[in-house]
């Protein structure tokens, strides 16, 4: 994992390999909800983003954000990296 600061804002960068040839890179800011997986060929294969109430134009709170799977990516892998990156998030809160 790697961490970066621009300007007053910090992203995390997880890299996670799980069989070998295979390779996963997730960036962007997951305390803001809004970052991107990639795969080895830096192929978008999921992202996670904050909810919008599209009937009143609101954002919701950071609580409430919406995971987007590319078709063929595994939705419960999907998860468990989000699981991750909330642990993650949670202790850098401390």
């Amino acid at each position: 994992m790697k961490r970066s600061s621009i300007i007053g804002r910090s992203s995390l960068m997880v890299e996670v390999y799980t069989n070998p040839g295979e390779e996963y890179q997730i960036e962007g800011s997951f305390a803001q909800r809004s970052c991107t997986i990639f795969d080895a060929e830096k192929q978008s294969v999921a992202e996670i983003k904050r909810k919008v109430d599209a009937s009143a134009k609101v954002v919701l709170g950071k609580d409430v954000f919406s995971l987007f799977i590319k078709p063929g990516f595994d939705g419960c892998f999907a998860m468990g990296l989000v699981l991750v990156l909330d642990q993650i998030n949670w202790i850098h809160c401390l």
